[in-house]
């Protein structure tokens, strides 16, 4: 069977969510671009712990099953990650989970501020600013579409009372080491309310010297490619 290797990943990718506590019993998907027009996404109605190699169901951008084993179907989110997808040439994976603490910035309209301040260097490089999309009801295209507004601007996004998405271009491997960086940036928001102070964001400056480190790994920006300049352009535009 093609693709094996990247089956596997997916499937680990769902272990570890599922081990980490970001998608409750059937919560959450995943979808691995592995050709053009070829994707592997996890099936609906499976715990994410639980899923095997034969789960995994493999769809074309239009949404059509090229493969999905007997008594299997793709995620009924399938669209918002084509969409997402379709949108972005540039990502190959991506994760939709229910990290609680991230989902719990969202609730309020200062935690939905909050997320899209430069902060730590790690959520910076690898997320950009965190946007909330409004609420939409799931498993329904008008899911996918909310993402219109937000998709080019980030790599990471809460949809409000709801639950994240992350996008990756190196893989699908990635996106659950991203979604452990989004919670850890809503952790540290939270300790920050408890300590009752402030909020020292990163300067100019600073921001800067992550577009040099940027530079020397030889990572993109967050967000589309070419849609910005640098970090400060980033945030500004958040």
């Amino acid at each position: 069977m093609l693709y094996c290797e990247q089956i596997e990943e997916i499937v680990e990718v769902c272990r570890r969510s599922g081990e980490l506590g970001f998608g409750a019993a059937s919560g959450g998907n995943v979808s691995f671009r592995v050709a053009e027009n070829v994707i592997l996404i996890t099936p609906t109605g499976i715990i994410k712990r639980n899923i095997v190699f034969d789960d995994i169901c493999i769809v074309n951008l239009e949404g059509q099953v090229l493969y999905a084993k007997e008594g299997r179907k793709p995620t009924g989110e399938m669209f918002m990650h084509l969409y997402c997808l379709k949108a972005r040439p540039d990502v190959s994976g991506i994760m939709h989970a229910h990290p609680p603490y991230a989902i719990g910035m969202s609730l309020t309209e200062e935690g939905q501020k909050a997320m899209l301040l430069p902060l730590l260097p790690e959520s910076m490089t690898q997320l950009g600013p965190v946007f909330t999309i409004p609420y939409v009801q799931p498993n329904g295209e008008e899911l996918g579409h909310s993402f219109e507004p937000y998709i080019q601007k980030s790599n990471a996004f809460i949809m409000e009372n709801h639950g994240c998405l992350v996008c990756s271009t190196n893989g699908v491997l990635d996106t659950v080491e991203s979604v452990q960086v989004l919670e850890s940036l809503a952790k540290s928001l939270l300790a920050n309310r408890i300590m009752g102070e402030d909020i020292r964001t990163l300067t100019n400056e600073e921001m800067e010297g992550l577009d040099n480190l940027l530079l020397i790994r030889g990572e993109h920006m967050p967000g589309g490619e070419k849609q910005f300049a640098g970090m400060k352009d980033i945030f500004d535009k958040a």
